[in-house]
């Protein structure tokens, strides 16, 4: 261990977790995204059409993955209780409501006729806007979980929901280019172009976020550990930051500048890997954030103390049981 970390990492959220903070992210990212394209008419309706089968199924097995990690389907249906209070039952009832809102969207569009008339796309519309909003939520809650739930500096800013709003919804659109490049057809070149460009500014979006992030954590003195950590990772610097984040944004912007003299299968060659390695970066950013998180120092009369987590089960030899 370098010298200068002398902090106790936690070890109780890893893999599990960052699936589920992942695939919530997806989930109402592509929802939030395929709603927006759809005010934009025809050009756009398969990609909103791609978005919505995504969004639902996403965050389904994302809450599964939670429910794995809190061991017991007991605890996750009590983790609606204490909403004036808890952050944990404020999301839980926006995810819910999310869920249920996406999963209509789903139906409507999919299973019934109802985008013929002109009330039906009244309602769409207004069901959009109401899914929208809670998939802005539940992207937000996905980092404001991290804050509510444990004493570690590194996640208790502000800068982590911003953060994980913007990664949500460029792990979203780089799902929904991924099914459009499945798709094929000669409609998907026009979407693929358009969705290019958003790609291009969302990920610069968040290139920005990730660096006011890093910037906020080496300015605080209990959170300076964790990005020191977090940037000697490799998996986060060339997995994420090279090939996850700047890669993909330099595939949009070739893709978006091409497309009118390439040929069918450059396009989607260009948008395939563009998508995948956007969506690796996502899942390699989470749990490089949940397992760099280390615990605060206390500062008392100029001693420092580190604070140490209490051990899951009471150990032999440590004073808690006998020996063996």
């Amino acid at each position: 261990m370098d010298p200068k970390h002398t902090g106790q990492i936690q070890t109780e959220w890893g893999w599990l977790v960052a699936i589920y903070l992942y695939l919530g992210g997806v989930g109402s990212g592509a929802y939030a995204i395929a709603a927006i394209n759809g005010f934009f008419g025809k050009p756009l309706e398969l990609s909103t059409a791609i978005g919505l089968s995504i969004a639902f199924p996403s965050v389904l097995i994302g809450t599964g993955a939670l429910m794995a990690d809190l061991g017991s389907p007991g605890r996750a249906m009590l983790a609606g209780n204490n909403v004036k209070t808890s952050w944990i039952a404020r999301g839980t009832w926006v995810i819910s409501i999310f869920m249920v809102l996406a999963f209509t969207h789903l139906v409507l569009l999919f299973y019934t006729d109802i985008r013929t008339t002109a009330d039906g796309t009244t309602i769409l519309s207004a069901l959009s806007i109401a899914g929208t909003a809670f998939a802005l939520g539940t992207m937000a809650y996905t980092g404001i979980l991290l804050g509510a739930s444990k004493g570690i500096p590194f996640w208790r800013t502000a800068a982590v929901p911003v953060l994980f709003v913007i990664s949500a919804l460029v792990t979203g659109h780089f799902t929904i280019m991924l099914g459009l490049v499945f798709h094929g057809g000669p409609a998907v070149l026009e979407a693929l172009q358009t969705m290019a460009l958003e790609g291009l500014v969302l990920v610069i979006f968040e290139l920005l976020a990730i660096m006011f992030f890093l910037q906020a954590a080496y300015r605080s003195p209990d959170a300076r550990e964790s990005a020191e950590r977090i940037m000697a990772r490799q998996s986060f610097v060339v997995g994420y930051l090279l090939l996850g984040l700047i890669a993909p944004g330099l595939l949009m912007l070739l893709l978006y500048f091409v497309m009118a003299d390439a040929d069918m299968q450059t396009a989607y060659i260009l948008g395939a890997a563009g998508a995948v390695l956007g969506l690796a970066g996502g899942l390699i950013l989470r749990h490089s954030v949940l397992v760099t998180g280390a615990l605060p120092t206390l500062n008392v009369a100029g001693f420092k103390f580190r604070r140490i987590a209490k051990p899951r089960d009471p150990k032999a030899g440590i004073g808690l049981l006998p020996p063996a």
